[in-house]
């Protein structure tokens, strides 16, 4: 028994031999227009089940693959699928790059979690208050508002859409009190926040450079302390923030009163990255 084993084990390792000796792989990388590696791109041979996914450098590989042809289908969420056809070969392994048609910046995974949250807090008004009991009052006043009204005035943006206040005294560009004074719910009030923090203005903001204004109305706005604080409310400019992407905008207006106004806003990328 022991002698005419031999041979079957033989026979079993030479067909294990030729199997494998007819059997080869694809490999390759998938890259982003900009050069840059994609990972976790979602690859699969059409006709049968065998899926796999890039790695951090962008790198992907098919093993013990039978000779024939093959559609390599490469796919990523929010872009159309890219189908090539590959022919493999007896032990031959194939190289098959693709490049998607997408920056690295827009193929960023996206991550959404929803989860409850206590509506008791009392951070809101830095007071131990439930959000019933919180006196703040906001307004806001955005970018596209701004477009729609055409307004070329930082006062105008705030008279026209914030109640409870007026001008009391346009700015006179002095250093430091410079600004214009507005009279916020009876008390006196200046524009002196800016992104959040102080930025004592001692002339007329451009509103073309604003993405936002807020304004705190009420005796909550004492609790930002220093010498900003208002009685009245606190006024607080948001900036236009830049984005990853070259681009820009071009406005004009034209109106009565010799009225001309061109304002150009551009945003460039420093590097690929």
């Amino acid at each position: 028994m022991g002698i005419r084993s031999i041979p079957i084990a033989v026979a079993i390792f030479s067909l294990t031999g030729v199997a494998n000796a007819q059997t080869a792989s694809i490999f390759g990388k998938i890259t982003t227009i900009d050069g840059n590696p994609a990972e976790s791109v979602n690859l699969t041979i059409k006709g049968i089940n065998r899926q796999t996914r890039t790695d951090k450098s962008g790198n992907y590989k098919f093993d013990r693959l039978k000779p024939g042809s093959y559609q390599i289908v490469a796919s990523f969420t929010g872009l159309n699928p890219i189908e090539k056809e590959v022919i493999v070969e007896n032990n031959k392994p194939v190289i098959l790059d693709f490049a998607l048609n997408e920056n690295y910046a827009q193929l960023q995974e996206v991550l959404v979690s929803a989860f409850k949250v206590n509506r008791t807090t009392s951070a809101v008004a830095k007071m131990p208050l439930n959000n019933i009991e919180n006196p703040q009052v906001y307004s806001t006043v955005s970018h596209e508002l701004l477009k729609q009204q055409a307004i070329t005035s930082f006062d105008d943006a705030l008279i026209r859409n914030v109640s409870g206040l007026s001008r009391t005294w346009e700015s006179t560009g002095r250093a430091g009190d410079g600004g214009a004074y507005f009279s916020l719910r009876g008390f006196e009030a200046q524009s002196n926040l800016v992104n959040g923090l102080p930025g004592l203005s001692s002339g007329i903001l451009d509103p073309a450079g604003i993405e936002e204004i807020q304004v705190l109305k009420g005796p909550s706005g004492t609790l930002f302390g220093a010498s900003f604080y208002g009685y009245g409310g606190v006024i607080n400019t948001i900036m236009k923030r830049p984005y990853f992407e070259n681009g820009g905008e071009i406005s004009y207006n034209y109106g009565s009163n010799k009225l001309h106004r061109a304002t150009v806003d551009l945003n460039g990328v420093l590097n690929k990255k």
